[in-house]
């Protein structure tokens, strides 16, 4: 990446990535001006930029979409002009398959396509674990099964596991009341979409480039010895 240059990571999944209050835009979606207006990008991109990481986040989330709608929208997205320079790819998905009665496997399965999708596109996925859903009428769901099936992929394809579930399931309550834009029990209002931006963070310090103040550290301490 030249010094003038932002690197691009790509968010990637349904409602739990588009957030609230979004409008289509030419990268994705783009928050548009109102009370109700957040998802985890902003945050994220906010703790990229106070740190120095020259990367942008676009937000290409799509309400209730499943792994098998990701995957046929993969190529769009990769072919898309606002990621061109895109090297990272964030995936949570799989809670709409569960909604339908999907099976664990299948959509593990289908997570896999799409972090091989992801590599043969030159990008490095990050791979999310599902956040709670505490909704009565989703318990069928099954969630930390679905989370050992995402753990499992984690390891059988050495991507980077993101543990949202864990960051979220102990304070789910504070997350989902007040109850957020979409009402329910299944998404987080505004306080736990910054967590799981704050989440996103942490785990993409792990693979990202040293920030541009880290770098200039080194340099200076090399041209000093």
């Amino acid at each position: 990446m030249f010094a003038d240059e932002v690197g691009v990571i790509i968010a990637f999944g349904d409602s739990l990535t588009e957030g609230c209050g979004n409008e289509v835009s030419s990268c994705g979606v783009t928050p548009r001006p109102g009370d109700c207006t957040y998802d985890y990008e902003t945050i994220l991109k906010a703790l990229l930029t106070e740190n120095r990481y020259e990367f942008t986040v676009h937000n290409f989330g799509v309400g209730g979409e499943t792994t098998v709608d990701g995957i046929n929208r993969l190529p769009y997205v990769f072919d898309n002009a606002c990621n061109q320079r895109a090297e990272y790819i964030l995936l949570l998905e799989g809670t709409n398959d569960l909604l339908h009665g999907a099976m664990g496997a299948n959509v593990k399965f289908n997570l896999g396509i799409m972090i091989d999708m992801s590599r043969e596109n030159g990008l490095e996925p990050l791979l999310a674990t599902l956040p709670p859903d505490s909704e009565p009428d989703n318990q069928y769901k099954n969630i930390p099964l679905m989370n050992q099936y995402i753990r499992e992929l984690a390891v059988e394809k050495n991507v980077t596991l993101v543990e949202q579930y864990n960051a979220l399931e102990p304070n789910w309550g504070t997350y989902t009341n007040p109850r957020g834009c979409y009402g329910d029990l299944t998404h987080p209002n505004s306080t736990g979409f910054d967590v799981i931006g704050t989440v996103w963070y942490e785990s993409l310090t792990d693979v990202l480039p040293p920030p541009a103040q880290s770098l200039a550290w080194v340099i200076l301490l090399l041209n000093t010895q």
